[in-house]
């Protein structure tokens, strides 16, 4: 056998065993649910969807955009981890940590969505209020109004909760639907969570509330959901 030979068999053996590693780290990657981009981290913070991709810089010119696909039911839960210390506000609001966000959802449930709210939670399971300093841009201009691609009215509620709420349109399984955002926080490293409502308006929701008890209700089932921080919580 020639030297060339010899050398040249192992040689196909190591790149076959480099190509393997590199595709077990990737798909290891893809299975930690979370996409680091500079100065911050998207996580996926409840089972019933998937993150795809995150790119941008946050900034108006370049939002973070965000794709995700959902395929299960109930409360989908994104955990935001604002991790450097010189983020600073990238839409150049006063706010210690600002930046642009576009969320691109596909609908992979079999319901077709005719509701869509997006909530910010600074603690898990408990609303946003008006003194934690986390808002969708409260008091700024950037991004607004709020817009979506599917809906066609856009609620930018303030008090008791930071929610926007979009109704007027649909997704329909299969479609994807595109968010755009703007999120503040008065700190520096904030990690908090922005959750996404599918759902009926809320007055419908008191109607369902109105039901007799021994009805079955999906929103009094507990949703298992980890923080930014990996901590496993039950959600209700």
């Amino acid at each position: 056998m020639r030297l060339g030979q010899a050398i040249s068999i192992p040689a196909q053996v190591l790149c076959a065993a480099l190509i393997l590693v590199a595709v077990s780290a990737a798909n290891q990657a893809g299975a930690a649910g979370f996409i680091t981009l500079p100065g911050i981290t998207f996580t996926e913070g409840s089972a019933n969807f998937r993150l795809l991709a995150a790119s941008g810089q946050g900034s108006l010119d370049d939002p973070f955009v965000v794709v995700e696909e959902v395929f299960g039911e109930g409360e989908v839960v994104l955990a935001i981890d604002v991790f450097s210390a010189d983020f600073g506000s990238r839409v150049k609001t006063m706010h210690a940590v600002g930046f642009a966000l576009q969320k691109v959802v596909i609908n992979r449930t079999r319901q077709l969505w005719d509701y869509y709210a997006l909530e910010l939670e600074f603690d898990s399971g408990r609303g946003s209020d008006y003194y934690d300093g986390l808002s969708f841009a409260q008091k700024a201009k950037v991004n607004r109004p709020f817009q979506s691609d599917r809906f066609a009215t856009v609620e930018d509620l303030t008090e008791p909760r930071d929610v926007i709420r979009f109704t007027q349109g649909q997704v329909k399984p299969g479609e994807r639907v595109r968010f755009v955002m703007a999120i503040t926080h008065t700190g520096i490293q904030p990690s908090f969570y922005l959750v996404q409502h599918v759902r009926p308006p809320y007055a419908q929701l008191e109607e369902l509330l109105e039901e007799p008890p021994e009805t079955p209700r999906r929103l009094a089932e507990c949703m298992l959901v980890v923080g930014p921080e990996g901590i496993a919580q039950c959600r209700k």
